[in-house]
């Protein structure tokens, strides 16, 4: 597999929103996100959990006419019960124990502007109901008043359950779910838009850069970062950045640094060596030379020539040590244990290793 591109503009693939994509679904669902975004139907955005969905949701609403208004959003999975009713409905003062002063919920905060309610699926069915009712009356009754209010805002809505499945279960009302998805939009997992995962690090890298200011990837960092299956979605990917960024202490981003493992340089403090580290030219599965992943973005691809008998030795060192610790130990499993890596980590090893040729193809 060839080391993602580094000439990719991070500029033109942002939106108002500060999203970044590379990946054909990816730019299809944003497509239809401009066309509906100008509209007033409410939409229910879908996907797993750090997939960007209220990014998305920030991106319709700046989209929207509904723009120079207020984005007001919340998680409803956060609160129980009562306190989510009070959150959306508000308060007035002196409606129960604790309520010194009036408070304008949610319904109100967000008049003229856009609602998201996040995690929408969480709802306790009561709060359904009367959610229901406010999108079919548009109006509302805070707690402890008697008259109700009018408001004017446009819903937008996230989840990451079944909510058809839910409904089944009776765990969520029909007829919410359908005044919900007049327009549902469902992003998928990272690891299934691959085209978003390099832009997304080269965005990333940049908006970090206050932590650490780095001249570019190692290619096997970079064949970790595309290859990775990403169960944590965006949100990992930014967690993984950050942190590799913290612990990188030279002009490259090594694969060490990423920690993919749970092994990511500084993470053992007792155990570091007080020695200075020398960079290492990783070898790139796709060529035999040398070549590390700039990250100007806007420049060429540099082809750095350097010795890498260094690196050279370690990998025959490295792949020697897998081989035979593979050889000596039940399953593979068991190996990557006593070798102190994941699975998963040993795989891709292994996989590296026989494309470069240090292992036969049946190792």
């Amino acid at each position: 597999m060839n080391s993602p591109a580094p000439h990719i503009s991070v500029n033109a693939a942002a939106t108002s929103a500060n999203l970044v994509c590379g990946d054909p679904f990816t730019t299809q669902l944003l497509a239809l996100a401009e066309r509906v975004a100008r509209t007033e139907v409410t939409v229910l955005i879908g996907g797993p959990s750090g997939t960007g969905k209220e990014m998305l949701a920030r991106h319709l609403h700046g989209r929207s006419l509904r723009a120079a208004g207020p984005f007001v959003a919340f998680n409803c999975a956060c609160l129980p019960e009562a306190m989510v009713e009070d959150m959306l409905f508000g308060h007035e003062k002196g409606s129960f124990t604790g309520a010194i002063q009036k408070f304008d919920g949610y319904f109100g905060q967000a008049h003229g502007g856009t609602l998201f309610l996040d995690e929408v699926g969480e709802l306790p069915m009561p709060v359904q109901a009367k959610l229901l009712r406010v999108l079919q009356e548009r109006e509302y009754t805070p707690l402890g008043s008697t008259t109700a209010r009018k408001t004017e805002f446009r819903l937008l809505a996230a989840t990451n359950r079944d909510l058809k499945g839910d409904i089944k279960a009776g765990r969520f009302r029909e007829d919410l779910f359908y005044r919900l998805s007049i327009f549902p939009l469902t992003l998928k997992p990272l690891a299934q838009r691959p085209g978003d995962i390099w832009p997304l690090v080269c965005a990333m890298l940049e908006r970090y850069r206050y932590i650490g200011n780095i001249a570019g990837i190692e290619p096997a960092a970079a064949e970790a970062l595309m290859t990775y299956p990403w169960p944590g979605n965006v949100r990992e990917l930014e967690n993984v950045i950050q942190r590799a960024l913290i612990v990188a202490d030279g002009q490259w981003l090594q694969i060490e640094h990423l920690g993919l493992d749970g092994s990511a340089v500084g993470f053992d403090v007792q155990g570091a060596s007080s020695e200075p580290c020398e960079p290492v030219c990783s070898t790139s599965i796709a060529s035999p030379q040398p070549v590390f992943v700039e990250l100007n973005i806007d420049g060429p691809v540099d082809n750095v020539q350097q010795p890498d008998t260094l690196a050279l030795r370690r990998d025959h060192a490295e792949a020697g040590l897998i081989l035979s610790m593979i050889k000596d130990s039940p399953t593979k499993a068991a190996a990557a244990a006593r070798l102190g890596i994941s699975e998963r980590t040993l795989r891709y090893k292994l996989a590296r290793y026989r494309e470069t040729g240090l292992l036969v193809a049946n190792s």
